[in-house]
């Protein structure tokens, strides 16, 4: 079987399964009714593991009866889903690409899957393109094996083609996401070093690459642009005005926020509301999480070991008192700009061969909103609160 057929193969067993042919889940009691798309505040969940969890045995639980996950999700009022798309990873031929499963967790196919059965419950789904056949973050910005060493007119191009074949993919699965990240956590830039933050006219061509081809799928999609500057205005307002001042246009701002890297929860808010202010953009925090215990769950270390200045204890409790706080500050952004909060891998519980790369562990489990055995936390329930 090659690699085309086993991931068709993949899909269509998942399909079987019943995990892609979910049933229509109507707005929760507490939900507004909306005149449109985006209106509504978008409690959020990225859960792009969530496929390799299950196909290497994890199971979610609520009151001790076995669920889906998403569902689970869905009943505590988590509306939107958060799904990254790498290239190619698994490839073994390549670095990074090599440092994934070859089951290559999670290309287009595997985010197609994942997408029809949130979309299938009625939930908002959100595209993260890294742009990579691996992480893309602060730390590291790896074009895809494809994509090296090509110049900036070719980069834009295959950026291009590749953004609107996904999505394209996509809504001719009747799946029509209400927003697409252009780039993950781009503070420093992307697809480096072609589109390092020192190379900004570069950078803003990709970004105007990426914006022109969500946009030539639907234009009703919003482009949101993903920096991790959550509590830092001096970056924030540099990345943006650097931006700005060539020519880039986008409708969302996305902003990465863990109390433990990015500050205290004022600094957020200060930030946020500047930002808002200052460009007249929406904006939605697209990354947060808060430990739930000190303990963990296998023998990886916890990335995240404190919470700065944030007080919260770790716990259930804690954990939705700070998603309570985060999302005060949020909604109160000023002329209604605030528009969501997305907690990241809330799913990514203890499993046997999921981890971070290729033969590592689970960095995230002391973070999640179940505990290490998939049952449900009581913090799930600080979604449906607000």
């Amino acid at each position: 079987m090659n690699r085309r057929q086993m991931l068709s193969w993949l899909a269509s067993t998942a399909a079987a399964a019943g995990v892609g042919a979910t049933i229509g889940v109507p707005a929760l009691a507490g939900e507004r009714a909306v005149a449109g798309p985006g209106s509504r505040f978008a409690k959020g969940a990225d859960v792009s593991t969530l496929i390799e969890l299950e196909a290497n045995g994890a199971r979610f639980y609520e009151h001790g009866e076995p669920r889906d996950c998403l569902a689970i999700l869905r009943s505590h009022g988590v509306d939107s889903i958060r799904i990254k798309v790498w290239n190619d990873p698994g490839n073994p031929n390549f670095y990074p690409a090599d440092q994934s499963p070859a089951a290559g967790y999670n290309n287009a196919e595997h985010v197609r899957v994942l997408a029809r059965r949130a979309a299938a419950l009625g939930m908002r789904v959100l595209i993260d393109f890294h742009y990579s056949d691996w992480w893309a973050d602060p730390g590291k910005q790896f074009p895809p094996h494809d994509w090296a060493g090509k110049d900036i007119a070719q980069t834009c191009a295959l950026l291009s083609d590749y953004t609107s074949g996904v999505l394209e993919m996509l809504r001719k699965d009747g799946v029509h996401p209400e927003w697409v990240q252009v780039g993950n956590e781009i503070t420093g830039g992307m697809l480096w070093p072609l589109g390092k933050y020192d190379q900004w006219d570069n950078l803003a061509q990709l970004l105007k690459a990426g914006h022109d081809a969500v946009k030539s799928v639907d234009a009703r999609t919003k482009v949101m642009l993903h920096i991790d500057s959550g509590g830092n205005n001096a970056t924030s307002r540099w990345w943006f005005d650097s931006a700005i001042q060539r020519g880039v246009t986008f409708d969302v701002i996305g902003l990465s926020y863990y109390p433990q890297w990015q500050g205290s929860l004022s600094d957020l808010q200060n930030n946020a509301n500047d930002l808002a202010t200052r460009y007249d953009k929406d904006v939605i925090v697209v990354e947060t999480a808060y430990p739930w215990t000190t303990s963990d769950g296998d023998s990886e270390p916890n990335a995240m070991t404190n919470t700065g200045s944030v007080t919260y204890p770790p716990t259930p409790a804690g954990q939705a008192q700070f998603l309570g706080a985060l999302t005060d500050i949020v909604q109160a952004i000023p002329g209604g700009h605030g528009k969501g909060v997305f907690w990241w891998e809330p799913e990514w519980i203890p499993t046997p061969n999921v981890g971070w790369k290729l033969g590592a562990g689970d960095q995230w489990d002391n973070n999640t909103l179940f505990d290490f055995h998939g049952n449900a936390l009581s913090s799930l329930d600080a979604f449906r609160k607000r």
